[in-house]
């Protein structure tokens, strides 16, 4: 039976040609300037935002908890539009880091900075609000800086997004720590 392949190269030398494209391309890929500087802000704004309109349990504190969100929302896809800009390409899995904090530290640190926020905002306490929300952005730059140095290293392990049931888990967390604001509250 006659082969239907007009290329008589052989199917490893292909994948390892392939393999080493990817190599290339994938170390040819740079954070653009200040990234994670602005995100770590973007993060922090957010988050103290969301500290201040939870205690205020008012409309206004309302307002300032969705301001805060569009603040970070727009930070977010600037970023990945520079990125996409600087490097020519989308990477998946990037995304998920950079708007939901996906990592598991990152996320930790993210509820834990959360937490601390609210419950200094409850106390008045500002100064611990700020410090909070810096902490989480840091946290999160950190954690999105770890994931890409990953990336970098193993492409093909570290590119997909949030799993649905990392989606799941993180909803139900966002819904427990609401349901005790209320209570508390």
């Amino acid at each position: 039976m006659e082969s239907l392949s007009t290329d008589p190269q052989d199917p490893r030398t292909a994948l390892a040609g392939a393999d080493e494209a990817r190599r290339r391309l994938t170390t040819s890929l740079r954070l653009p300037a200040g990234f994670l500087v602005v995100f770590a802000a973007a993060v922090a704004v957010q988050l103290g935002t969301a500290a201040y309109g939870i205690a205020a349990q008012t409309v206004a504190g309302l307002a300032v908890v969705l301001a805060g969100l569009a603040v970070f929302l727009g930070v977010a896809a600037l970023l990945l539009h520079r990125f996409s800009r600087v490097n020519g390409v989308r990477v998946d899995g990037l995304a998920s880091q950079i708007v939901l904090a996906a990592g598991a530290s990152a996320s930790l640190v993210y509820l834990g900075a959360l937490a601390a926020g609210i419950w200094a905002a409850f106390e008045s306490q500002w100064w611990l609000v700020a410090a909070a929300s810096v902490v989480g952005g840091v946290g999160c730059a950190l954690g999105a800086r770890h994931w890409w140095r990953e990336y970098r290293h193993d492409p093909a392990a570290n590119s997909r997004g949030v799993s649905p049931r990392q989606l799941a888990v993180l909803a139900v967390v966002a819904c427990v720590g609401f349901a005790a604001l209320l209570v508390l509250g």
